[in-house]
């Protein structure tokens, strides 16, 4: 007579979804104490229910437990994986709020400035240029300031410009080798006035004069302002 065999996979699933209930309710692993008892009341049943004359071989009792083991293992350490996660999750939140304040370096093509104020920014190069040229516009399509620079590495090059009164600014950038074109992102660096967690659960910073961006799309963090 032998042990009906438990399957792992179709366990660990019912274990897994009973325990994230037995979570979501009361914020146990009341999954994992339901699953002992069933498969303990499995193993009382057949032992009461064996036939006497053909008794069940104690070494199947042993395999069936080494798989209960295996499996409620993988349950715990989901359950610790899941707390872990959030721990982690909520300390990240925690420290982006020291960045209120601070100066960050983050991609944007406009800049909206309430006081008169110098700008700086970044120009990051996906390759070698032999020409890069910056031009800035106000909200009216002035151009009010240009900058321009000759053989230039691959990478970040920063550059400030002169005081700009207040007002609404777009940016942009051309850069080429050889006459081709080569591809390049802008930045530029100003204050965070608040931190977010909008229900995507990544952390967005609110900067002064360029809106929400995510936390981990800035490249630079500077002193408070």
């Amino acid at each position: 007579m032998s042990l009906p065999q438990v399957n792992s996979l179709d366990t660990a699933r019912g274990a897994s979804q009973t325990a994230d209930n037995g979570i979501a309710s009361n914020g146990t692993a009341s999954g994992g104490m339901q699953l002992r008892n069933e498969f303990l009341q499995m193993m009382v049943a057949q032992l009461q229910n064996q036939d006497p004359t053909n008794p069940l071989d104690g070494s199947q009792y042993v395999t069936q437990l080494a798989q209960f083991s295996m499996v409620e293992g993988v349950e715990q350490l989901k359950v610790l994986q899941q707390k872990s996660i959030a721990m982690m999750d909520t300390q990240q939140v925690l420290q982006s709020t020291d960045l209120i304040g601070r100066d960050v370096m983050v991609p944007t093509a406009t800049l909206k400035q309430g006081e008169e104020k110098a700008v700086r920014g970044q120009i990051e190069l996906a390759g070698a240029a032999d020409l890069v040229e910056l031009k800035v516009f106000d909200q009216h399509g002035t151009l009010v300031q240009t900058r321009s620079w000759g053989e230039t590495k691959a990478g970040g090059m920063d550059y400030d410009l002169p005081v700009l009164p207040a007002g609404e600014y777009s940016f942009e950038v051309k850069a080429s080798l050889d006459g081709a074109t080569v591809q390049s992102k802008h930045y530029v660096s100003s204050t965070v006035d608040r931190v977010t967690l909008p229900g995507t659960g990544e952390i967005m910073l609110e900067v002064a004069g360029v809106g929400e961006v995510p936390l981990f799309s800035a490249i630079q963090f500077g002193k408070s302002a």
